[in-house]
């Protein structure tokens, strides 16, 4: 089987040009498979090397770029995109057939489900809604999440589907406005991104764990924290973490059921999906991967119920994405399970050798899959590295 080298991208972003023409381009530069946000989030976004406008671009919230088969879905449905050019681009990419399409879903980072349903997003320990963050304890969600996977596979005949926030979203998401004048840590946001919805409640006092004690735990350690006339460094912080781990087991068995439920999830989903289509998932945004816990992922266990993990090895220099590499492939076992996402452009792999040295690394590994973000936030000159890169490492 060939390797896989792909290139993230927004529909919006192939319609600029059209689909004949992207793919000659993306060709030309040594690209085989593209993968294409068919369910998205919203954001705001800078179009370097856009040819007509918006040159900075507000995507419509929470969309689906294709049309979907309302009758698939439960309480929740979602909604396509209001543009027919952009719901088009999917089957038009599939019909020119020159290179692979991946479905990259974004499954249960949705504001615009969220504002809807708000009896269905994260609570956090002092019931707290996170609006950005659909809770997939909740069976409602569960549902969502396999429906619009089944619906995206059995209507278009994607090579395979990449799930994106099929867990629980970290406190510090980059929501618009996000404000604090407290510093934050890996620990608070921790402490804070944990859910005590009525679902997860219910699913804690089923597994025996006393979740109204560490529901309360968690509200101490949160308000004595932001009491405190101190701010805690990152290697404090990391340790504060590994401590409540080893003494609170009530924590621990929360945090092992929040993994259950999306390997769960994952699971359902596969076998939700044609047989022909393949499924791999994005397990976190967190950096490094080994924080990938706090969201719900279990690498180990993902890896056995999904085709491939593809991992954003999101980092400023060759050294840190190749041990985070390693690191990954030491829970996961099998580098044949293992696609690579790297950023060839800031904030990451901008500089000279640096995304060479990372591909050569990480192949050295036994991982030889690799994806890059994103076509269309590339600024021109960076695509052109790409293409160069990948052209001297064939």
């Amino acid at each position: 089987m060939p390797a896989y080298r792909s290139l993230y991208t927004y529909a919006w972003d192939i319609a600029d040009i059209g689909v004949t023409q992207f793919v000659d381009e993306v060709l030309a530069m040594g690209i085989t498979d593209v993968s294409l946000a068919t369910a998205y989030h919203a954001g705001k976004f800078i179009r370097p090397h856009a040819k007509n406008p918006p040159r900075v671009i507000f995507p419509e919230d929470g969309v689906t770029y294709f049309d979907p088969d309302f009758w698939r879905y439960g309480e929740i449905k979602p909604q396509a995109h209001s543009t027919d050019a952009i719901r088009a681009v999917l089957p038009a990419l599939l019909q020119d057939g020159r290179v692979k399409v991946h479905g990259w879903t974004v499954l249960l980072h949705n504001t615009r489900l969220g504002t809807a349903f708000p009896q269905y997003t994260v609570k956090n320990a002092f019931g707290d809604s996170y609006v950005y963050s659909l809770c997939p304890m909740q069976t409602a969600v569960f549902d969502y999440a396999v429906n619009l996977c089944a619906d995206l596979t059995h209507q278009h005949a994607i090579s395979s589907i990449v799930l994106e926030s099929p867990g629980w979203q970290p406190y510090g998401h980059g929501y618009h406005h996000e404000f604090a004048q407290v510093a934050t840590n890996a620990w608070l946001d921790n402490m804070l991104g944990m859910c005590f919805c009525d679902a997860c409640k219910a699913s804690a006092k089923d597994k025996g764990i006393q979740v109204d004690a560490l529901q309360t735990r968690i509200q101490d350690n949160i308000k004595n924290y932001l009491a405190l006339p101190a701010d805690a460094n990152a290697d404090q912080a990391a340790s504060w973490t590994q401590s409540d781990l080893l003494s609170d087991a009530d924590l621990l068995a929360f945090i092992s059921m929040r993994q259950d439920r999306v390997t769960q999830l994952v699971a359902e989903i596969r076998a939700a999906i044609p047989a022909t289509c393949e499924l791999a998932v994005i397990p976190t945004v967190q950096r490094p991967t080994s924080a990938c816990w706090t969201e719900g992922s279990d690498l180990k266990a993902l890896s056995e119920v999904a085709d491939y993990i593809e991992i954003p090895f999101y980092e400023p220099n060759a050294n840190r994405a190749i041990a985070d590499a390693w690191e990954s492939l030491r829970q996961i076992g099998n580098p044949e399970k293992v696609r690579a996402i790297l950023r060839p452009g800031l904030p990451d792999l901008n500089q000279g050798a640096e995304l060479g040295a990372a591909m050569t690394g990480i192949q050295a590994l036994g991982i030889k899959d690799f994806a890059f973000y994103n076509y269309g936030l590339l600024p021109q000159y960076q695509l052109d590295h790409l293409a160069k890169t990948l052209k001297e490492s064939t």
